[in-house]
């Protein structure tokens, strides 16, 4: 049988063969060793993506039928090391807050040691060193059974329900659930799982408190998504465990523009409008990218104004330098009371994670000057208007006059509608409120449709600015976007 190092060399060199090769490294949490992976696209044949780090070798495989299986391949263990962890593992359990130190500054490494040593084991851990150590390790501080999933960064979604197998969505196969060879073997051991992920946090999870949601950063920030579980038997007959990853570093507008979510011309518009404080709505479906492509649009923002954020937990990833960005957070706590308090800060632009309630009333009733961004789970015109209007009269009341709500649906100056296309998630269709009117024109549909002229007409009227000179300022956008499409760009404005 292949060593670990073996089967890790074998694919990297079978993958740079195919120059489909990408080399990283990824600092494991809470210890000093690296994870080696080798990541790499294979067009066409059975195995569409391939994914390998040190202890398992991830494979998306395609059969004949079509269908999709998504693989976990981990270190073969004999019975002999299976008995040495699992030895281990109960001595770090029983003994937990004996080691509590140790582990927690990193020193895994020497408690398994002085354990193995403990038991008279330790040439038996020295001759299998690195397999035992990555089931520890994967058991203790890292993620049991989903581990190798948490690392692929093909990997936006993981779905754990029971003792069914665990599924998986995959970025180049936006929106589609992936069956994986991964199941936990009762409902016991995904119980004693939802417990440690939650702790991760520092949250308890029992029938006392069956829910909780919370988003997870690794030290070094390589590791970011958000986790919701529920405890089977209280609130459903399953325990669930729902993750949402985050990439490490958020993507840019080139970056999505590369992926083929949006146009050039269409990130360049998003940059305008954030930039001149209008107020823009992203619309869509759950998972299409909204937060994504809402991330791309503040990186551009000016960091010399004041942005102010309000999320019910931390999802944006922002990198904003100095101190012009105020971060708030309702964790459960009342959105609305937030939202009222950012108001009087004054900001230059506010940022609704996700509008849910009266607070969008508030925002669009205020003359604070202010631009605004959030986010809204509407698939089509008709139901964002239906949404949005349902929202003003939660604010102004059921007896609001139809011709008040429809002023204040005016305030909104552009609607952006995300959705998954051909396997990917794209910008679908961008459309530009009337000011006067109330109507809305379409001036962006997927995949490159754009109306620079209806685009400029609508900016004018809202802001006073001539047509021509916003043109020019679009063109300079749009221009810095596309000489800069191959660059690692760090700091923009």
């Amino acid at each position: 049988m292949a060593s670990g190092v073996e089967r890790l060399n074998s694919l990297k060199d079978s993958l740079v063969h195919k120059e489909a090769g990408e080399v990283s490294r990824f600092k494991i949490p809470y210890t000093d060793r690296e994870l080696l992976v080798v990541q790499g696209k294979l067009i066409g044949g059975q195995d569409l993506l391939r994914f390998a780090g040190v202890g398992f070798l991830n494979v998306l495989k395609r059969f004949e039928d079509g269908s999709l299986l998504y693989i976990v391949d981990e270190w073969d263990i004999t019975e002999k090391e299976k008995k040495i962890i699992s030895l281990i593992l109960s001595d770090l359990i029983r003994f937990q807050e004996f080691y509590y130190d140790d582990l927690i500054a990193g020193r895994l490494e020497e408690v398994v040691e002085r354990i193995v040593k403990k038991h008279g084991l330790t040439i038996e851990f020295k001759l299998n060193r690195d397999k035992i150590m990555y089931y520890v390790f994967r058991d203790t501080l890292g993620f049991g059974l989903i581990h190798p999933l948490i690392y692929d960064p093909h990997i936006t979604d993981i779905d754990v329900k029971g003792a069914d197998p665990v599924r998986v969505k995959i970025r180049e196969f936006a929106g589609r659930w992936i069956d994986t060879n991964v199941r936990f073997p009762d409902e016991f051991s995904l119980r004693q799982f939802a417990s440690r992920v939650a702790s991760l946090y520092g949250r308890g999870i029992s029938e006392a408190t069956p829910l909780v949601s919370f988003v997870y950063k690794s030290s070094d920030r390589q590791l970011r998504f958000r986790v919701a579980a529920s405890l089977g038997g209280v609130k459903s007959e399953q325990t669930t465990v729902q993750i949402r990853k985050f990439p490490p570093k958020p993507f840019l507008f080139n970056d999505l523009i590369k992926f083929g979510t949006l146009s050039p011309e269409a990130a360049a518009a998003i940059w305008l409008l954030v930039d001149l404080k209008g107020k823009i709505a992203f619309s869509g479906p759950v998972g299409t990218g909204k937060t994504t492509l809402l991330n791309a649009a503040l990186a551009m923002f000016d960091p010399r104004k004041k942005l102010v954020t309000i999320e019910d937990i931390e999802e944006l990833a922002l990198d904003f330098k100095g101190n012009s960005w105020v971060p708030y957070y309702a964790r459960g706590g009342d959105f609305y009371e937030i939202v009222k308090f950012a108001l009087r800060i004054t900001p230059d632009l506010l940022i609704l994670a996700e509008v849910l309630g009266r607070e969008l009333g508030d925002v669009l009733a205020s003359q604070t000057g202010h631009g605004l961004a959030f986010t809204i789970h509407a698939n089509t015109l008709e139901e964002f208007r239906m949404r949005v209007r349902t929202l003003l009269r939660m604010y102004f009341g059921e007896n609001a006059s139809e011709e008040l709500v429809e002023t204040f649906e005016r305030e909104i100056w552009a609607v952006v509608f995300m959705n998954t296309r051909e396997n990917r998630r794209v910008l679908e269709r961008m459309y530009m409120v009337d000011i006067e009117t109330g109507e809305t024109g379409m001036i962006y549909r997927y995949p490159v449709d754009f109306n620079l002229d209806d685009f400029l007409k609508q900016v004018s009227e809202r802001t006073n600015i001539e047509a021509e000179i916003l043109g020019r300022e679009f063109l300079d956008r749009l221009k810095f976007i596309e000489d800069h499409m191959d660059d690692e760009l760090e700091e923009i404005y």
